[in-house]
């Protein structure tokens, strides 16, 4: 009697399977590369709390994978809804545990070649594209006393590391502390719904200074969006049941709101 109704069931639902299953897989053989290019996983260290997550930006821990890089660093994948690597972290194992670079001992750094090990490596698990314009800090960074923060920009990334000059002064040299790349991520769908969110948001780029901002927020598909800055046209203006392209970088599957800007090949009155 009720086998007509369970078959269309199962129908309905098989193609909800079957991405689920594209999803994990493209996580697995992400995971099976890294394996092989960073080596031995990382285990929370016995009595040290793990900082699971930012409950400001983000519904829950991260879908991720850590590996040790040496001994006071680690690697962090860090996975968008769709099983694709969204982040990719070189950052000191002490930033596990503290929101705060104070915790970090003073004698933490990279080597230079970490920057290109580390672009070379994340170009094997996802492609970064043609390199469109890459820094060497301090030009063209964001500077900020002693800390200077600097984007690359890839045809499908961009690669953000942050230095720190040793004694404030550049003649004096400068250590590389961490290094961040986001992928990027096209978004074109319908509007499904709109808000108008209170947030602190950041005003630099690596999160110097914060205040409270009223935006609104889209949300495409299963996620929701906000610009890089209030007042952006396509925010404001975009009605459910619109249609939008937008880009994010490294939207992770667990934000509560992605930063997206509008596509540049997409004219906004569209």
């Amino acid at each position: 009697m009720y086998q007509p109704k369970l078959a269309v069931l199962l129908l309905l639902l098989s193609p909800v399977f079957a991405q689920e299953a594209a999803f994990q897989q493209r996580k697995d053989e992400t995971i099976a590369k890294a394996d092989k290019l960073f080596g031995q996983r990382y285990r929370p260290v016995a009595g040290k709390r793990m900082r699971l997550y930012d409950e400001q930006t983000e519904t829950g821990p991260r879908d991720e994978v850590i590996y040790w890089h040496g001994s006071t660093y680690v690697i962090e994948l860090i996975f968008a809804a769709d099983g694709t690597v969204a982040r990719i972290f070189l950052l000191p194992e002490a930033l596990l545990h503290s929101d705060s670079w104070t915790d970090v001992p003073n004698v933490v750094e990279l080597s230079p070649g970490e920057m290109q090990w580390l672009v070379a490596s994340a170009n094997v698990l996802r492609p970064l594209g043609a390199p469109h314009a890459i820094k060497y800090a301090p030009n063209f960074c964001f500077v900020s006393g002693k800390n200077l923060y600097c984007v690359d920009h890839y045809e499908l990334a961009t690669v953000h590391h942050y230095h720190e000059q040793s004694d404030g002064n550049q003649s004096m040299g400068k250590r590389l502390r961490d290094i961040e790349i986001l992928y990027k991520q096209p978004v074109a769908g319908i509007v499904k719904d709109a808000r108008v969110h209170e947030s602190e948001r950041h005003l630099s780029e690596r999160h110097l200074s914060e205040r409270h901002l009223s935006e609104r927020h889209l949300k495409v598909g299963g996620q929701w969006y906000h610009g890089e800055k209030p007042g952006v046209e396509i925010f404001e203006k975009a009605q459910v049941g619109s249609v939008v392209q937008l880009i994010t970088y490294g939207c992770t599957a667990n934000e509560k709101a992605c930063t997206a800007k509008p596509d540049p090949l997409v004219p906004e009155s569209q």
